[in-house]
């Protein structure tokens, strides 16, 4: 006798294949790798030892490439120590190019030291019959005579000299019995270029300092230009010496200056 299925048994086959796949667990996320932390902007102080003898036109260099013009901070600062070493403010990336450039250096090229060496003269000269005073000054002589042939004959005196040497690019001051002076001189295509500050007073100072002096002193303030050894006429001002026998009396003071480089320290 033959078997009977029941009908349900039929479908439960298809039942079971049609049913869905058991949900499989999600794959993990993918964790993007973290970027690498941007390089920070804080400045940084450093301090660099250079050669002596290259510090000077280090600091200019570094300085000159730091600048980015008038209106805008510079990236950095540099500033020169007494022991000659540099101190550099500026962020971590500048800071890694400077200690380059200076592990860089070849310091068996470096430039001798040059020094600036100026005299200074201040010569009264009030008018006369006939020119006088030349034979005390032999070494002002030309300059002298140049200012007779355009002013007239005058009676030339002695008021104040100076020797003042400073290192090119340096900033150097003396303060004399009757006369202060700073200098700051370069080398330009073998002239000299020369910011001058003179003060000049026509009684003994005594214990005070002509830098801070105002209506007793004459002043001068110049950016100049001359070859070595050229003796130079570089103001001239008047000054009042009071009345000699009723007459008023008015002398001129004249600044001459003459320059020189030469090779080796200050």
């Amino acid at each position: 006798m033959p078997r009977t299925i029941p009908l349900f048994a039929l479908f439960l086959p298809v039942l079971f294949a049609c049913q869905p796949d058991a949900p499989s667990p999600p794959p993990p996320l993918a964790v993007a790798p973290a970027p690498p932390p941007a390089p920070s902007d804080v400045p940084l102080l450093r301090t660099y030892a250079v050669p002596p003898e290259q510090a000077r036109s280090i600091e200019r260099a570094l300085s000159s490439a730091l600048s980015t013009g008038k209106d805008t901070p510079p990236l950095g600062t540099v500033e020169r120590l007494p022991d000659g070493r540099l101190v550099v403010v500026a962020a971590p990336g500048i800071q890694d190019g400077v200690a380059a450039l200076i592990r860089d250096l070849d310091t068996t090229k470096a430039p001798p030291v040059r020094t600036a060496e100026f005299d200074y003269w201040v010569v009264v000269g009030e008018p006369a019959s006939a020119t006088q005073g030349l034979e005390a000054l032999p070494d002002l002589a030309p300059a002298l005579q140049a200012i007779t042939e355009a002013q007239g004959p005058m009676k030339f005196n002695l008021h104040e000299s100076m020797h003042l040497s400073s290192l090119l690019d340096d900033r150097a001051e003396a303060d004399g019995n009757l006369m202060w002076a700073r200098q700051t001189v370069t080398e330009v295509g073998g002239r000299l270029v020369a910011d001058l500050e003179l003060s000049v007073t026509s009684k003994a100072k005594g214990g005070s300092n002509l830098l801070i002096c105002r209506d007793e002193c004459n002043h001068l303030k110049s950016r100049i230009h001359l070859d070595p050894g050229q003796l130079l006429v570089v103001g001239q001002s008047g000054v009042d010496v009071g009345e000699t026998k009723g007459e008023h009396v008015s002398k001129t003071l004249f600044y001459v200056v003459r320059g020189q480089v030469r090779t080796g320290g200050a």
